[in-house]
């Protein structure tokens, strides 16, 4: 049995799956010799047309020479982008992209100065033997500076296709340019076979194949006789290396479909025919090989054919790259209208253009202008009719009704699991479709979106990658931070003596309490309500024992100091306390009068009616400062047996206090009728008057009382004190209750004897306050009782501190 290498050898061919034959309409362009083409007013050259991390190297308003590099860039994948012509940089902004969406891209446009000077780096063509003394990586390395792509559509970077990991059997050479209507290759392997075969011999050299294959479809029998003629002449070896005529078939030009005619054997999906050994390269791409190694000449023109019924000039051109496509239109003599197509590539695999501003780029090959009669006009789309016809032609021996459906549906993941990534979008699905989808659409469309997945997971890493990067820095900062403080602690810690190392011994101890205090507080439960009510119970309790505890020493500071000192300081303090007491008084009296002066100029009625609420103010600060010494009196009730008198006196005044209190809330209330009517208010006015006198009366005989007994008291001060018997309660108590019925008594009788003249109630009024001085014999007896009252406050919180 033949091996694989010997069936080569003999030229068998294998039947490929799928394909059709369209009409092919290639002697509309392939009659006349390729020709060159005026220059444009401006050319756009794509910035990002093939490779990765390009810098731009030029800006507005700089000079470039013919083939000079406007883009740089470090990365394997690389290439760069050259000016097509000389001329100046005007511009460099967003213009419409060569795709079907018309997208503006980053471009560079040159004005040319018409001279088209070449670059310094463009040279003469080497000789062979120059070549021969060069290195794979320095061809490589020309190869890559010069731009040089694949040519035949997909424009994948050559320098890399040509360094493969793995060693080569199988070198071919597409020229089978199966597409209609194009006709590049052909014209430029009737008039450049001996460039492209130095340009095969190139890659020849650099791969060392078994075997060298170069397909051309037998409808080209000019360029294979060409080709032939040029095999002969060139340096390759005779062994291993041959032409071979491939039957016309659509589409035999794919790179697997070629493989398995040649070969027959199928690249893997999602694999590679360097991985079977095998390494494939446009006729075009051989013949810029050349050009670049030899003459350092860059990609920056290549041949387009430009043919249809709407051209009068069909034919080949060499376009500069970055010639905008209504200068081709142009120079070629259009002669369609503005709703006519002009499509980018073949009728099979192009695609119409958004704009025709948009300018040519490496992967372009044909400009087809089709009138009505070649082109069909847009059917509508029908429902599929699951003739089966589409699977039938697929030459990637793909479903594509399967394709369609999960296409339509939006489910991209899952017409990936069909091998979407396989279809190489020929159209022969669509060329045979009786219901007009456009099933190569969809296709784009779904595999778009699945690159755009891919790279926003792809981007989405890249993130992660640098978030982890930076917490990882944190970290490594965070704890050399925390190594330097250590050392630093550690230094501080040796030049440290004893007596600070104790310090902070005493320190961290501290905080170490601290926290274990804390934790502990903090692991406890959480209290219930009622142990709260406790709480604040027991808060409220000790701050009113602060409160009183403060007060008593504050008593006993002044009764200390008063002991303290000789009779007759004592005496003069007693003297000053009584002045201050005046003082007080007369300023109280002071604001009286002045609410008088105020009321006389007031009509009468007004005058009256603030008359009243000036009493009824006097008598409620009168009633508080009353309020005051009667406290002070209650705190005496507490004395020994001996002092009955003053508990009885103390019993009193307590008494009075509530009854000055009820008679404060009656006089808030007179206060308010001071508006209604002249004899109400004559009569209220004329109670409040007697009231007055009652309390007056009442407080000068507990005044009178009340020092008569704590002068007897200051004589036994020292003595211990007792709690008074029931019966001494008793008595205090009758004495009490029949104080208070003579204060009613008398306070009723002085109600009905008093007038009803506002006027002289207010007098009386006055003559009450100004009897309330303290008589000048009264006064040792006043300080008696205060010194008593002092004592006995003390006592008292003496008892209750001894009972807690």
């Amino acid at each position: 049995m033949l091996t694989l290498l010997e069936q080569i050898d003999k030229g068998t061919l294998w039947r490929s799956t799928g394909g059709i034959h369209p009409p092919e309409r290639k002697t509309l362009s392939n009659r006349t010799s390729i020709s060159p083409l005026a220059l444009a007013d401006e050319y756009i050259v794509p910035l990002d047309q093939v490779g990765e991390s390009s810098v731009l190297n030029v800006s507005v308003g700089d000079y470039v020479a013919k083939g000079e590099p406007l883009t740089r860039g470090a990365h394997f994948g690389h290439l760069p982008v050259h000016a097509p012509t000389s001329g100046h940089v005007t511009k460099i902004e967003q213009r419409p992209s060569n795709h079907a969406s018309g997208l503006p891209v980053l471009s560079c446009v040159i004005s040319p100065d018409g001279l088209d000077t070449l670059s310094s780096d463009i040279h003469s063509p080497l000789c062979w033997s120059d070549i021969e003394s060069l290195s794979n990586q320095e061809i490589l390395k020309k190869i890559q500076e010069a731009g040089i792509a694949g040519l035949g559509g997909a424009a994948f970077p050559t320098h890399i296709k040509l360094n493969p990991a793995s060693e080569i059997e199988l070198l071919i050479i597409n020229a089978i340019e199966c597409e209609p209507y194009i006709t590049s290759d052909d014209m430029l392997m009737r008039e450049k076979s001996d460039e492209i075969l130095v340009g095969i011999a190139i890659i020849y050299r650099l791969l060392q194949p078994k075997r060298l294959i170069i397909a051309i479809e037998d409808n080209k029998p000019e360029a294979i006789e060409q080709m032939q003629h040029a095999l002969n002449r060139s340096s390759l070896p005779e062994d291993g290396v041959r032409i071979t005529k491939v039957p016309t078939l659509y589409p035999s030009g794919g790179e697997k479909q070629l493989i398995q005619i040649l070969t027959g054997q199928e690249v893997p999906s999602g694999a590679i025919p360097a991985q079977l050994g095998i390494v494939v390269q446009n006729v075009a791409t051989s013949f810029a090989i050349k050009e670049a190694v030899l003459r350092s000449y860059p990609l920056i023109e290549r041949v387009v054919t430009v043919t249809g019924n709407n051209t009068t000039q069909p034919g080949n051109y060499w376009v500069p790259i970055g010639t905008p496509i209504s200068h081709l239109l142009t120079e070629t003599g259009f002669k369609g209208d503005e709703t006519d197509k002009v499509i980018i590539g073949g009728p099979m695999m192009g695609y119409a253009l958004y704009d025709d501003n948009a300018p040519i780029i490496k992967g372009s090959n044909c400009l087809l202008l089709p009138d009505n009669q070649e082109l069909a006009p847009d059917q509508k789309e029908l429902p599929c009719v699951r003739c089966g016809e589409c699977a039938q032609v697929c030459p990637a021996q793909l479903l594509p009704q399967q394709l369609l459906w999960h296409a339509k549906a939006k489910e991209y993941d899952k017409a990936a699991n069909f091998n979407l990534a396989d279809c190489i979008e020929c159209g022969c699905c669509t060329y045979v479709c009786p219901s007009n989808i456009p099933l190569v659409e969809y296709y784009r469309i779904a595999k778009s979106a699945l690159k755009t997945e891919a790279e926003e997971k792809k981007q989405a890493e890249l993130a992660k990658q640098r978030f982890e990067l930076r917490t990882q820095r944190l970290e490594d900062e965070r704890l050399a931070r925390e190594a330097k403080q250590k050392e630093a602690a550690e230094r501080r810690k040796a030049k440290m003596s004893g007596a600070d190392k104790d310090t902070v011994a005493m320190a961290m101890a501290r905080i170490k309490a601290k926290k274990e205090a804390a934790l502990s507080t903090g692991s406890q439960d959480k209290p219930s309500p009622a142990d709260n009510k406790r709480k604040d119970v027991s808060a409220a309790i000790a701050r009113a024992k602060a409160k009183k505890a403060d007060q008593q020493l504050s008593a006993d500071e002044i009764e200390t100091q008063t002991a303290e000192l000789p009779v007759d300081d004592r005496k003069a303090k007693v003297a000053a306390a009584i002045a201050r007491a005046k003082a007080k008084k007369a300023g109280q009296q002071l604001s009286a009068d002045e609410i008088e002066t105020q009321t006389a100029e007031q009509p009468v009625d007004d005058r009256k009616a603030k008359v009243a609420a000036a009493i009824a103010r006097a008598k409620a600060k009168k009633a508080s400062q009353q309020l005051s010494a009667d406290e002070i009196e209650t705190q005496t009730a507490e004395l020994p047996v001996d002092d009955r008198k003053a508990k009885i006196a103390a019993a009193i005044a307590r008494a009075k206090a509530k009854k000055a209190s009820q008679q404060l809330s009656a006089d808030e209330d007179e206060t308010q009728t001071a508006e209604q009517p002249v004899d109400d208010r004559k009569a209220k006015i004329a109670a409040a008057i007697a009231r007055a006198k009652a309390k007056k009366e009442a407080q000068q005989a507990s005044e009178s009382e009340a020092a008569d007994d704590s002068a007897s008291q200051v004589n036994i001060a020292g003595a211990q004190q007792e709690a008074p018997s029931p019966a001494d309660e008793k008595k205090a108590r009758i004495a009490a209750a029949v104080a208070k019925a003579k204060a009613k008594k008398t306070k009723r009788q002085d109600a009905d004897a008093e007038p009803a003249d506002g006027s002289q109630s207010a007098a009386n009024m006055n003559d009450a306050q100004q009897e309330t001085s303290v008589p000048a014999d009264d006064k040792k007896a006043r300080i008696a009782a205060a010194v008593a009252k002092a004592k006995a406050k003390k006592a008292k919180l003496k008892i209750e501190s001894e009972k807690e």
